[in-house]
């Protein structure tokens, strides 16, 4: 249970499962068509630290990229670096991230390489707005201080994001949502 844990937290999957998010029912082709979702689909997609999705047009979608690319910021800070965080997600959803980070300090645990997004796009729910999201950790791999890979073999490399995002001051942010192992 331990290296299933581990496997989990390692392969960024710091979110917080929020009760019923992405199970109303709802289509999840609503916006599928938008800009930010075409953009998000092209193959080899890898957002850099510098912004959002550059040229789309979705603010939801482009809030997503913003929370992926610092989540792996701070990843391969071993947990050092979570500033650039607070300000793209909700403060409790902050709280359960630094939790993450401190396990990574802790454990002298950092990951190398990025996690590639596949396709996002985002759907309205009874709930809110989700962003529904696969992504890609194959070239992203956590090691401890040493540089041995510290992940069992076999551990899931395609991952399905169901995220909620939230208007806030203006700015779209997330809220925390749920992460599964897929092939998508």
């Amino acid at each position: 249970m331990r290296i299933r844990s581990l496997a989990v937290s390692a392969v960024l999957v710091p979110v917080m499962v929020l009760a019923g998010c992405g199970t109303e029912g709802a289509s999840s082709d609503v916006a599928a068509s938008s800009p930010g979702a075409k953009k998000a689909s092209k193959p080899g997609l890898t957002e850099q630290v510098s912004g959002p999705a550059v040229g789309s047009a979705d603010p939801v979608v482009n809030a997503y990229y913003d929370y992926r690319t610092a989540l792996d910021e701070m990843m391969r800070s071993g947990g050092v670096q979570t500033a650039q965080l607070k300000p793209l997600m909700t403060t409790k959803l902050f709280q359960s991230i630094s939790v993450q980070a401190k396990y990574y300090r802790t454990k002298k645990l950092r990951n190398t390489g990025t996690t590639t997004v596949l396709w996002a796009k985002r759907t309205l729910a009874s709930n809110g707005v989700i962003v529904t999201a696969c992504y890609d950790t194959t070239a992203a791999s956590t090691v401890d201080a040493t540089g041995r890979k510290v992940l069992p073999a076999g551990t899931p490399t395609r991952w399905l994001d169901h995220m909620r995002v939230q208007q806030q001051n203006s700015r779209w942010i997330v809220d925390g949502g749920s992460t599964a192992a897929t092939s998508c």
